[in-house]
């Protein structure tokens, strides 16, 4: 069987990956979104994803480590590996301990804010050549670079509230949980996606100030996003 699913979240994959090993169905490859699973035995195994430190492939000591503990190590896809071990040698847990945790998901973070920047560099590519008209997919393709985007920075709030919980539990202080994604940057996108759509109504001069505009909102959506999820 196969399944086609883009996540973001580790954990929310990891959490269908072991609801689909309960209904009896064991990841056997994955590829770009495509899941592509087998029957097994119903809650034969336990799925952990953990954030490795090579692209698209682990070092020979993690690769023996995993061994011996029992551990398969199914599927690397990027810096993702995805992992299992049977449900019938008890709990799977990759990181026991809050310092650990916190350490694992500030890497995770780290890597997101790397991407969303990328991101944002080729979304403002396209917002420029969708202003001047150069390409006749840029508009299109801005649209979904910038839903990219914002899906990458709610990914960061959310990492950022897990390491703020688990340094509450650490220390005992409340930390100030990260809202949503900035009004600011809503705007932004809402005004970018309206000179976009007025491109052909009215004077280049109008265009171009609301694009302006536009950016200028984005940048203060993005930085007041970026401050607050350091």
């Amino acid at each position: 069987m196969i399944k086609f699913k883009l996540y973001l979240d580790k954990d929310a994959e990891t959490n269908w990956l072991n609801e689909m090993s309960e209904k009896g169905w064991a990841l056997k490859s994955f590829f770009a979104g495509f899941y592509t699973f087998e029957e097994c035995e119903a809650g034969k195994y336990t799925y952990q994803i953990d954030f490795g430190e090579k692209f698209f492939k682990v070092r020979d000591e993690y690769r023996e480590f995993m061994k011996e503990a029992g551990i398969e190590i199914v599927q690397t896809w990027g810096w993702w590996v995805i992992l299992r071990k049977p449900a019938s040698e008890g709990e799977f847990e990759l990181y026991t301990d809050v310092e650990s945790s916190i350490e694992h998901y500030s890497r995770i973070r780290r890597m997101f804010k790397i991407v969303t920047v990328i991101e944002i560099i080729c979304l403002w590519m396209e917002i420029m050549s969708a202003t001047i008209g150069k390409t006749p997919y840029a508009a299109p393709a801005a649209f979904f670079l910038g839903a990219i985007v914002i899906g990458l920075i709610r990914v960061i709030i959310h990492t950022t509230n897990i390491i703020n919980n688990l340094k509450e539990r650490q220390t005992g202080i409340p930390v100030e949980k990260r809202r949503n994604v900035s009004p600011i940057l809503a705007v932004g996108m809402l005004l970018n996606g309206l000179a976009i759509a007025i491109q052909e109504s009215v004077s280049g001069n109008v265009k171009i100030a609301v694009q302006i505009l536009a950016i200028i909102f984005m940048l203060m959506g993005l930085w007041d996003i970026f401050r607050k999820n350091h």
